[in-house]
């Protein structure tokens, strides 16, 4: 078994590795992502005028000085925003890939050559689509779980992306399934830096979250801006990944749950 941190620099490397629990780095062996990106400030600019934008700042209560910042962050000249600790997801980018929009050419230079690429390797999915997620200078995102296998592009800036080194020691798949809102705290808690696994992702870099796994993800002195594309169903030769299997074990006895893993469709 390969020892982690992770780089998976061929195809075997990433058969090996894919349907671990632990997270690990494509090589650009494998692949790599080259299409025209605007700065991280010009970016953050087109996103918060975006109604389906989802702006947060972490760690705060919930009121008028939260929404009085929030409104200000949407609003207010860009030099007077980006200093501020925030937290910006988008999940709905078909806005922006039309003549004219900054993701123009994103399907073609990077959607296409990642989907070419997991068939390639005898993947299959049931979903697979891209979302936006931007930190502040030195944040901290929640600690979660994703009911997906996330593949992270860091675009712009330093993110670090902690998991654990042992998943299964520190949380029973089976429990998160079960009790998913016990996995999502949003100020990240403290643990024995040994037990983490940490990569400090720069710009270029490609990570493979693990689905059902605890993490939690770092900037540093600068917005950073990853590009992540979301995955359901991702099966080898017809099977799920263990965690996956744990996952829709618990969906045969709770059918209705399976549908709110995605309401966008």
């Amino acid at each position: 078994m390969p020892e982690f941190p992770f780089t998976a620099r061929t195809t075997e490397n990433f058969l090996s590795v894919w349907s671990d629990r632990r997270n690990f780095l494509i090589g650009p062996e494998l692949i790599a992502f080259d299409t025209p990106m605007p700065s991280a400030e010009e970016i953050v600019d087109i996103l918060r005028k975006n109604p389906d934008s989802r702006v947060q700042f972490l760690g705060m209560d919930d009121g008028d000085e939260k929404d009085k910042l929030i409104e200000k962050f949407k609003t207010a000249p860009l030099e007077e925003i980006v200093d501020l600790p925030f937290s910006l997801a988008n999940f709905f980018l078909h806005d922006f890939y039309g003549e004219g929009g900054f993701l123009h050419d994103f399907q073609k230079d990077v959607m296409i050559p990642w989907r070419t690429f997991l068939s390639s390797v005898g993947l299959t999915w049931q979903r697979c689509y891209p979302i936006f997620f931007i930190s502040g200078k030195n944040c901290s995102s929640t600690y979660h779980v994703d009911v997906s296998h996330v593949v992270a592009w860091q675009v712009h800036g330093v993110k670090v992306f902690n998991g654990f080194r042992d998943p299964e020691g520190h949380a029973a798949v089976q429990d998160i399934v079960d009790k998913r809102g016990d996995y999502r705290v949003e100020v990240p808690p403290g643990f024995d830096p040994d037990l983490i696994l940490t990569y400090r992702m720069e710009p270029g870099d490609i990570l493979w979250n693990q689905l059902l796994t605890p993490h939690w993800v770092d900037s540093e002195d600068e917005m950073a801006v990853s590009l992540n594309i979301s995955h359901g169903g991702i099966a080898y030769q017809k099977e799920f990944c263990p965690n996956e299997q744990i996952l829709r074990k618990r969906w045969e006895d709770h059918p209705e749950e399976a549908w709110l893993v995605d309401e966008r469709y």
